[in-house]
């Protein structure tokens, strides 16, 4: 029986997911209902492993596994909190949607 994963413990999926190339904690995170008032913590670094592993899996054209990781982000996004910030505010002030470089696509800010 797989251990059920934890919500604080969405940046250790990243982790393992980066590191591992092991996306089932995060297809378990999934199946968590999530409650408004749940806090998920997470580092300064959170939003560079989440860029990294993105990138990483669209060079692949693993679809799949980008689905998952957006999709997990997406449901416990409002829930994060970065360094005591609202994480989704302070991800998008970061330029969330801007860092993610796109295979193929120049990003003239950088």
């Amino acid at each position: 029986m797989p251990i059920r994963p934890d919500l604080q413990q969405l940046e250790k999926c990243i982790d393992d997911a980066l590191r591992k190339n092991d996306f089932k904690p995060l297809k378990t995170l999934l199946q968590i209902d999530i409650s408004e008032d749940v806090k998920i913590k997470c580092s300064k670094q959170f939003f560079h492993k989440l860029d990294d592993l993105i990138c990483r899996e669209l060079n692949k054209k693993d679809i799949q596994n980008v689905s998952i990781i957006l999709i997990s982000f997406g449901r416990c996004g409002k829930n994060i909190s970065i360094l005591g910030q609202v994480g989704l505010l302070t991800l998008i002030k970061q330029g969330l949607v801007q860092k993610i470089r796109l295979p193929g696509l120049k990003n003239p800010r950088r």
